[in-house]
């Protein structure tokens, strides 16, 4: 489609797809600089520290990341993307008990992905990003420099946060390297989840979920690591991850189950 426009009063025709084209680009400019993101960050923390504070909080089997920052262990905290927004929150006690303790984050490079890891080091998490070729969303991986950020963290004892399902999905389905970082640096993995009593759902890919004010809220902690042999094979990984996803599904259903309950 082309359009007739006016510019300096001088008449010019401009394909109306370029015009969007621009528009986009400048759309898109605006919203993945600092000064924006760094606003819609306060916004959201803001949002995230009122549903916090108004709602009644049950912790199930955080004693399992309160022993591993004790000890210094490291463990792989697992969850689903679409359970993202209050887990900042599970690191809250353990790092008031063992303030040299720290949680590492694992999220995308492309513009979506800096904000994340954004909030998580307003919590005091250290935000480490994976690669993205050209910065796109569809690309995944984790670069070499950025593995031994990872493993190194594991070494001495951090714990690592990972949605194995992020940034595209398929949702609830282990698509990255969890079980591979696991099995080379003899981490647990620990299955984890929150629910709130009051939620909407968003009509993304992941069913994102948003906890609402004056709630209550339940943050699930699997009881026991999962650990993956060093030797483990192809076949043995496979089942490894069916049994993952397993035990995270059902620890986002219990977490639903006594938010609702409320007990």
């Amino acid at each position: 489609m082309t359009k007739k426009w006016k510019i300096f009063g001088y008449q010019t025709d401009v394909e109306w797809y370029d015009v969007k084209t621009k528009f986009k680009q400048l759309l898109r400019k605006i919203t993945y600089s600092w000064l924006f993101q760094e606003l819609i960050c306060l916004i959201f923390v803001g949002y995230m520290m009122l549903v916090y504070h108004t709602s009644k909080k049950i912790f199930k089997n955080q004693e399992v990341i309160i022993e591993a920052a004790k000890n210094k262990k490291p463990l792989i905290i697992f969850f689903w993307h679409n359970r993202l927004m209050m887990i900042p929150y599970i690191t809250k006690k353990p790092k008031k008990l063992y303030p040299y303790y720290n949680f590492m984050t694992l999220a995308s490079r492309h513009g979506d992905g800096k904000f994340v890891g954004r909030i998580m080091e307003r919590f005091g998490l250290i935000s480490i990003l994976g690669s993205s070729k050209d910065n796109r969303k569809s690309s995944r991986g984790i670069d070499i420099s950025n593995f031994k950020k990872i493993f190194n963290g594991l070494k001495h004892g951090y714990s690592l946060g990972i949605t194995p399902d992020g940034p595209r999905g398929p949702n609830q389905k282990i698509n990255g390297e969890v079980i591979n970082i696991a099995r080379i640096s003899q981490a647990g993995i620990i299955a984890t989840s929150y629910s709130t009593s009051r939620f909407k759902r968003l009509n993304t890919w992941d069913k994102f979920f948003i906890p609402l004010p004056f709630s209550t809220i339940c943050f699930y902690f699997d009881e026991n690591p999962i650990y993956v042999a060093k030797d483990a094979s192809e076949e043995e990984i496979a089942k490894l991850k069916i049994a993952v996803e397993e035990r995270a599904n059902l620890i986002q259903e219990k977490s639903q189950i006594l938010a609702n309950s409320g007990n």
